[in-house]
């Protein structure tokens, strides 16, 4: 009905108008180069066209109007609906962190005495370990000093032999070294 009332205002207004300024030229005494019946085929021309754009264009834009309306209407609803769905997020993320302060406390009070039955499990191990370091060192240098008296034995053996070697060679002669190996000889011939 609004459309209707607007398309006849908008052929109306053209067509007083037009009527208007002719008879004011008229009036004048002047001659308008448009002629009555040149602006009335004009209006009819224009009235035609418009009447026809709006036969052939009325259902295509009022569907497109349409579609654009349940469209907007569509994502609007969409958008409220994910606004709902998101302050309920907000809400339960909010009571969450509200529990989450409580049990951060317990969990840290758990982490701690962890942390202290742990140490005191590192100081446990720690002089276990001290204590087995100390006794293989102990059992270490033991055996170290076996081995520098065995050395030390060694030494003195050596050493002793060599100075006998060297008294003997000074002490005995020729005549001592004959008889040396004669008696020797006597005592490996006597044991065939």
């Amino acid at each position: 009905m609004k459309a209707r009332l607007s398309l006849s205002a908008f052929l109306v207004l053209p067509l007083v108008s037009l009527f208007a300024s002719t008879a004011l030229a008229a009036a004048e005494g002047g001659s308008s180069p448009w002629t009555t019946s040149m602006l009335l085929w004009r209006v009819v021309n224009t009235v035609a066209l418009l009447a026809l754009l709006v036969y052939f264009l009325k259902k295509p834009l009022v569907n497109f109007f349409k579609e654009r309306k349940a469209k907007i209407e569509n994502d609007l609803a969409e958008a409220v609906e994910q606004r709902q769905r998101a302050e309920e997020l907000i809400r339960e993320y909010q009571s969450k962190l509200a529990g989450m302060e409580q049990e951060l406390q317990k969990m840290r009070g758990e982490i701690q005495k962890a942390a202290e039955g742990e140490s005191l499990k590192v100081i446990s191990n720690a002089e276990k370990m001290a204590s087995a370091i100390i006794g293989s060192a102990k059992i270490a240098a033991e055996q170290e000093v076996r081995k520098a008296k065995i050395a030390l034995k060694d030494e003195a053996v050596t050493l002793a032999v060599e100075m006998a070697e060297s008294l003997i060679r000074e002490k005995i002669s020729d005549d001592d070294r004959k008889k040396i190996v004669e008696d020797y000889l006597v005592k490996v011939g006597g044991m065939k």
